[in-house]
């Protein structure tokens, strides 16, 4: 499974089946709301959105790098 669409949040046991936000979803999120944190940027909300999905996948992409894919 490639590690962005993996689940954002441990799961343990047998049968462990995670639903909800991805880490490229959970990761974006985070970055959307740094984004907005400061009010300076201007742009459209699909162009904050565009960013943070790319903040998102450099994250995601640096990560595997360092072989910390879980």
């Amino acid at each position: 499974m490639e590690n962005g669409k993996e689940g954002a949040f441990a799961c343990a046991g047998d049968g462990c089946h995670q639903l909800g936000l991805t880490k490229r979803e959970y990761f974006a999120g985070l970055a959307m709301q740094g984004i907005l944190s400061y009010d300076g940027q201007g742009g459209s909300p699909e162009v904050y959105a565009k960013n943070a999905v790319q903040f998102a996948h450099a994250l995601l992409k640096e990560l595997e790098k360092d072989g910390d894919t879980k």
